[in-house]
């Protein structure tokens, strides 16, 4: 079983520090971000919610607003909680939360636990963001202070720091608490370090708000009243109008202008010509005298607000602050647009277009995965005469595996074996770094024309393309897709940010429109060449441009020769304007 336990601490509600509040009883939507964390926590199976803090006051339960008897509230001091463990079963897991930092974005925390049942140790739940795309430079010089390298750091791959903060969540068997006491995860986490105890970090794509600051809990409610516009959240409001919910008791002046979402909660009086505009909320008892402006702005309860008053962007109490973790972009980085599934996304251009649009592009790519399938499926069929004479060719050879697998970056950047037939000796990729410096392509590939590494059988082998026929096992797995930007490891991916989000968007192919319209120099290898086609394609992907491609890859025997890109794409639609749109018209579905 799942015992919840939710991390209480006071915080203080003036600049001065001398009055105080608790960061549960913050206002989250219709109620408090307790309310809104037990909804959280509402699918699992569990007898009772344990609320800590390092400053015991009182029974939780009452200032709950939840009408379920059967949370069961039970506030405890960190001193007291060996002691409350013991009662459970040394099966049960401790789900521990921490409100300080809770996710903006979409997150299931039932899911989460369920994903982590059947591990022994303890998990801890780290927000990489919800850009796992994030990246840094790091630039390293000499002692003339003359660059030497660059390396760009990418927050799932290359980027360690993400794992040493952004915890929000873990879930700890029973027993491993006992004998640690902590008032924040991060104190939970270097307690078990200490004592031995199994543990691994689950990375989660979310971003992280600050509830004490007023950039992050004006983040969270704006994503709950964005959100959250079922009818039984507001169960006990009123609406007055489109998106407006005002509580029992309330006094409205008639000349108010309340324009949604916005939330009035109980004995609220509004004076004459006052203004609200939404996302915001009016916490119980709050008065607003006449001529006030408020605009996506919480005022917590018995807030008031003087005549002639304009509040944009505030919390009437919370020292200010623009940080919301997970969404900062780092000093010196450029931000980029990226909407993500769910997100209310700005307005450009028809609402409706733009969705049939999206929907069109959903079919297409559905049509394309049949597509992979079936040819991938006949592919092998037909030529696994010729597919087992080459293993054989290879097997007399030299010693070694018939296929050798490499591990490649497919559509999210998460990694799979790619096959192909084996055209070096053995252990040949360890010799790669040592051969560098005879590279003869530029950007990050790498390609020697005598390579010493290579067989006879695999010089043959490459010159007809046959070494990539055993890719045809990955299209059927749904690794990769017949047409598509060529497989490339995340040493290549990482180069160009804008090119890797666009490449990782789709499946990689076996064949694609780089392949078969470069330069006719192809021992030239021209990297911004690369980029140009891969993305050329993401952008006007479709099932007939990959008919095109195929015919051409068959016409020019595996791309010999070069196919006009005019062939392929028309003009007209190359005319666009493709790297500021393309992160707009990049697939959705998965």
């Amino acid at each position: 079983m799942i015992i919840p336990l939710l991390i209480d601490r006071p915080i203080p509600c003036d600049k001065s520090g001398s009055g105080r509040s608790w960061v549960l009883d913050l206002p989250v939507g219709p109620s408090s971000l307790l309310d809104y964390l037990l909804s959280q926590l509402d699918g699992l199976d569990h007898s009772g919610v344990l609320i800590m803090s390092a400053q015991r006051h009182g029974d939780r339960c009452v200032q709950s607003t939840r009408k379920d008897e059967r949370t069961g509230l039970r506030s405890i001091a960190p001193a007291e909680l060996a002691a409350t463990v013991r009662d459970y079963e040394p099966s049960d897991q401790l789900l521990v939360i921490d409100p300080m930092r809770w996710p903006i974005s979409d997150f299931d925390v039932n899911a989460t636990v369920n994903l982590v049942a059947d591990y022994g140790g303890v998990t801890h739940a780290v927000a990489v963001g919800a850009d796992g795309e994030r990246t840094r430079e790091r630039i390293e010089s000499d002692g003339n202070g003359c660059v030497k390298r660059v390396q760009r750091l990418y927050n799932r791959v290359s980027w360690p720091e993400a794992a040493t903060a952004n915890i929000f969540l873990s879930v700890v068997p029973i027993p491993a608490v006992q004998e640690i006491r902590f008032t924040a995860l991060a104190d939970l986490r270097s307690g078990l370090s200490a004592h031995g105890v199994l543990s691994r970090d689950l990375p989660i794509s979310v971003n992280l708000a600050e509830v004490t600051t007023e950039a992050g809990l004006l983040a969270l409610n704006d994503r709950f009243l964005t959100h959250n516009a079922s009818q039984d959240t507001y169960a006990d409001f009123s609406e007055r109008n489109d998106e407006v919910f005002v509580g029992s008791g309330c006094r409205i002046h008639p000349s108010a202008r309340l324009i949604g979402p916005v939330i009035v909660h109980a004995d609220v009086r509004i004076g004459e010509n006052v203004t609200i505009i939404g996302p915001s909320i009016v916490g119980a008892g709050a008065c607003i005298e006449k001529g006030a402006v408020i605009a996506r702005s919480i005022l917590t309860p018995g807030t008031h607000v003087a005549a002639g008053t304009t509040l944009q962007h505030r919390v009437a109490w919370l020292p200010r602050s623009s940080s919301i973790v997970g969404t900062t972009p780092q000093s010196g980085q450029m931000p980029l647009t990226v909407h993500l599934p769910g997100d209310r996304q700005p307005a450009s251009g028809n609402a409706d277009s733009q969705a049939d649009s999206l929907r069109h592009r959903k079919v297409r790519l559905a049509i394309k995965r049949v597509l992979d399938g079936v040819l991938s499926c006949l592919g092998l069929l037909i030529l696994s005469p010729l597919l087992l004479v080459v293993a054989l060719l290879i097997k007399l050879e030299s010693r070694g595996p018939v296929l050798f697998s490499h591990r490649r970056e497919r559509k999210g950047g998460a990694g799979f074996p790619c096959f192909k037939f084996r055209t070096m000796f053995a252990d040949a990729h360890r010799q790669q770094r040592q051969l560098y410096k005879n590279n003869e392509l530029d950007g990050p590939q790498f390609k020697l024309h005598s390579d010493p590494r290579v067989t006879h059988i695999g010089r043959w082998l490459r010159t007809t393309n046959i070494d990539e026929l055993p890719q045809l096992i990955n299209v059927f797995l749904g690794h990769m897709s017949v047409v598509g930007p060529r497989p490339s490891p995340f040493r290549e991916n990482q180069i160009c940010v804008p090119w890797r989000r666009a490449r990782l968007s789709v499946r990689p192919g076996i064949t694609g429109l780089w392949q078969v319209c470069r330069s006719e120099d192809r021992t030239r290898g021209d990297f911004h060449e690369w980029i140009y086609y891969d993305i050329a394609y993401v952008r006007h992907v479709s099932v007939w441009l990959d008919v095109k491609i195929l015919l051409a890859t068959v016409l020019t025997c595996g791309g010999r020769w070069s196919i006009p890109l005019s062939w392929m794409i028309s003009e007209a639609k190359q005319e666009q304007r493709l790297y500021p749109t393309v992160y707009q018209e990049l697939p959705a579905s998965a």
